[in-house]
């Protein structure tokens, strides 16, 4: 069997040194025959740098590396080029200044690399210098290739000067567009197009394969291509788990597959399954390094828990078109590879995106990350809370649900608890949903939308959540069972055991009641 290329982002190396290389070659003679100027999101460790990198060497002329790939009876390799490549994934980018003086870092190093002299101050005259030099001096067109041009904006989500680093980007970029006759062909990379607007409206010819139906399987493996390269590797997991070879293939698909930027195929993460091939174990590798800088810069406890643990449809305008000013907490999990396009609807002239979890890896990763937000409770100890609270509440036992859900907050400081009913909301739905219960959030009935909805056998439990700072418990308990029949949230469930209750929160306070019928 071959090596399996874990980080290695150099095509040459991989080449060179027998690693095995799912090609992707045919996409790049399409990009080339077709066009000269791209623009491509997909998330971190999802092979972006290896596709850059063989656009790279194939534009060098190194023919040899492409010898048994689909490119290469195709390609003219005696017409070379410069090429550029711009890689913002290192550096600081905390302040302008920062920014100013990494970018101003990478545009020396290249001027170094192919030995011709700046003139300008600025960073738009620098790179205008090092273009129009590189040219004069190969009297060749260059190929420029920039990956993660984002790190700068990404790393700032809550930065006050964003909008600064912003305007500083998009002065730098605009020296591409101003000098695009020097130009043989741009490619730009990024985990997001979170400022596609802001940005690139400056470079308003680039054209985005982000979700491009053919351009679907650019990154990760395709159901074909995972047959074709890792069936030895699958052959050797099913031996060591001592499971056959069709059993070992579903639980790789469980876990790593399900990616799509089209709603129709799927792809593999490349990171995750090389990994899991490597060391011959299921883990969730790629949430534990895939981006970890995007929860703490926008961290998980912002963002609604519908939207992370049942489908969001967002309309095509949000997710093509994002700035960092509107960007809604779906897209941005789309955009950094927490959710993936399940399918798409056209409804008139609307388009809307059905957005889910691609897979078990991330789904597992989410829930112990949201545990971690929402909670200080330790991840083995969720099932006993769990068990206990859905025991109780099927009991109709109130003083020990009220128990149960004390021990469960007791690790929280009061000081750091949420202030809205949304935040208590979260956390119990959390604790039910990772004990993998029967557990639905928001649900509708044609009155309105139940807090929580819970199948278990023959009983339904319907929950709302209250929390008021000032009114009382008892309050917000009456008006909570109110709600609960003027909306007939039990209508729809025929033939069910129902149990009606409410979990109010004021202050240190909890308060609940619960009506089996």
């Amino acid at each position: 069997m071959q090596k399996l290329p874990v980080g290695t982002q150099s095509f040459s190396i991989l080449r060179k040194n027998n690693y095995l290389y799912v090609d992707k070659t045919e996409y790049i003679y399409n990009m080339v025959e077709n066009g000269r100027t791209y623009f491509l999101s997909r998330p971190r460790r999802f092979g972006k740098s290896l596709f850059l990198s063989t656009i790279e060497e194939l534009f060098k002329g190194n023919k040899e590396l492409f010898k048994g790939l689909y490119i290469y009876d195709k390609w003219n390799f005696e017409d070379k080029y410069p090429v550029m490549v711009l890689d913002f994934g290192g550096g600081n980018y905390d302040t302008l200044n920062s920014l100013e003086n990494t970018i101003e870092d990478i545009i020396n190093r290249k001027a170094r690399e192919f030995q011709v002299e700046l003139y300008s101050k600025t960073l738009g005259g620098k790179l205008t210098d090092l273009i129009t030099e590189i040219y004069n001096k190969t009297k060749k067109e260059l190929v420029v290739l920039i990956d993660e041009y984002d790190k700068p904006i990404i790393s700032n989500l809550q930065n006050k000067n964003l909008e600064s680093i912003q305007d500083k980007l998009g002065s730098f970029y605009e020296v591409l567009k101003v000098n695009d006759r020097y130009i043989k062909f741009l490619f730009i990379t990024g985990i997001s197009k979170i400022a596609h607007v802001s940005i690139f409206s400056k470079l308003n010819n680039l054209n985005d394969i982000s979700l491009i139906d053919k351009y679907n399987s650019i990154c990760g493996y395709t159901q074909e291509e995972f047959s074709i390269n890792f069936q030895d590797y699958v052959e050797k997991l099913a031996n060591k788990f001592n499971c056959s070879y069709d059993e070992c293939l579903n639980y790789i698909k469980e876990y790593y597959n399900g990616y799509s930027w089209n709603g129709k195929d799927k792809v593999y993460n490349p990171f995750s399954t090389l990994l899991c091939f490597e060391n011959g174990e299921f883990s969730k590798n790629w949430f534990n390094t895939g981006t970890p800088f995007v929860l703490t810069s926008f961290p998980m406890s912002k963002y609604k828990i519908k939207t992370i643990s049942q489908p969001a449809k967002v309309l095509d305008s949000e997710l093509e078109n994002p700035t960092t000013k509107n960007i809604k907490e779906e897209v941005l999990l789309f955009q950094t590879g927490y959710l993936t396009i399940d399918n798409i609807e056209k409804l008139g002239n609307s388009k809307f995106y059905n957005l889910r979890i691609p897979n078990y890896e991330v789904e597992s990763a989410l829930q112990e990350n949201l545990i971690n937000q929402y909670s200080k409770i330790p991840f083995y100890d969720f099932m006993e809370y769990a068990d206990k609270l859905l025991k109780y509440t099927i009991d109709g036992d109130e003083n020990k649900i009220i128990d149960t859900i004390g021990d469960y907050l007791s690790p929280i400081p009061y000081e750091l608890r949420g202030d809205d009913e949304k935040y208590y909301h979260a956390l119990i739905f959390e604790l039910l949903y990772t004990a993998r219960l029967d557990v639905h959030s928001e649900v509708h009935s044609y009155k309105g939308s139940a807090d929580l909805v819970l199948e278990e056998g023959e009983n339904v439990i319907i929950i709302e959540f209250k929390q008021d700072k000032v009114k009382s418990l008892d309050y917000m308990i009456k008006k909570g069972l109110e709600q609960i029949e003027k909306k007939e949230y039990s209508r729809q469930y025929k033939n069910k055991r129902i149990i009606k209750g409410v979990i109010a929160f004021r202050n240190k306070e909890i308060g609940c009641k619960i009506i089996k019928e």
